[in-house]
């Protein structure tokens, strides 16, 4: 998972040793505009429950192992075969050992043998729940992800400014300080939402989808068992996967040109 994020962490760390050895290129003023002043914005603009789901959904992006469709439709076979052979007995010892938290959830509810109605309407109510999280931390990304050029050029206005308002004859320190954080504000706007905003957005869209797509098998697996239907799990899976309605996420647009859902 972590060479996800290889090129991001070499551009940066490539600008951090640039920074070091051309002093030029680092101006605190300049960063502390275009950063911080997107990231307050989008700060102001969520709620801080939404804010520390995005940073648990980064921080297990980057601990846990991305798993397949076809991985979760193998080991949702394999959980039926166990089913067939020694029935909800079966399920019950392999609860625990389960890392996908929203399969454990629906073998839970089978287990307590609640009625498929009621078990429909909890995982139906889950699933829009994490959905509805997962779109919030798009919008979030997405917000980051056109702040920080927007802030970039405001930087480079106010530079802009500020180097009209400073020519004269005496005034070469003036002018070269408004020239950099006209141009620096810029740079590191564009670097930031392009190398770092950019590339955790699409990962985290990606991830998005296939969880979408895990989680819909998921609700018809356990449904079909709580029909008393396991023999037509293998038969049905593909029919599953292929009915699926997600609602695809628009892909990543740094200049605001997609079409909004």
């Amino acid at each position: 998972m972590l060479r996800d994020f290889a090129l991001p962490a070499i551009v940066v760390s490539s600008l951090v040793v640039g920074a070091l050895l051309q002093p030029q290129f680092f101006d605190l003023f300049s960063l502390f505009l275009t950063c911080g002043g997107a990231l307050m914005v989008t700060y102001l603009s969520y709620s801080k429950s939404q804010l520390r789901n995005l940073l648990l959904a980064v921080g297990d992006l980057l601990a846990a192992k991305a798993t397949t469709v076809q991985e979760h439709i193998e080991e949702l076979r394999r959980l039926t075969d166990l089913y067939r052979l020694e029935g909800l007995r079966g399920l019950e010892s392999q609860e625990r050992h389960l890392g996908d938290r929203y399969l454990r959830y629906g073998l839970e509810l089978l287990l307590d043998l609640s009625r498929e109605e009621k078990i429909r309407f909890r995982m139906e109510e889950r699933l829009v729940t994490l959905l509805a999280e997962a779109e919030i931390n798009r919008q979030i990304l997405t917000t980051l992800g056109r702040l920080l050029p927007s802030f970039g050029l405001i930087g480079t206005l106010i530079g802009m400014v500020l180097l009209l308002s400073r020519i004269s004859p005496a005034g070469h320190n003036g002018l070269t300080a408004a020239l950099s954080l006209s141009m620096l504000t810029t740079l590191y706007g564009a670097v930031f939402a392009n190398v770092i905003v950019a590339p955790l957005l699409a990962r985290l869209q990606s991830v998005a989808i296939e969880n979408a797509s895990a989680m819909n098998l998921t609700k018809d697996w356990i449904l079909m068992i709580a029909r008393g239907e396991p023999a037509a799990v293998g038969a049905n899976m593909r029919a599953s996967l292929l009915d699926l309605r997600i609602d695809r996420l628009p892909l990543w647009d740094p200049i605001g040109l997609a079409t909004q859902r």
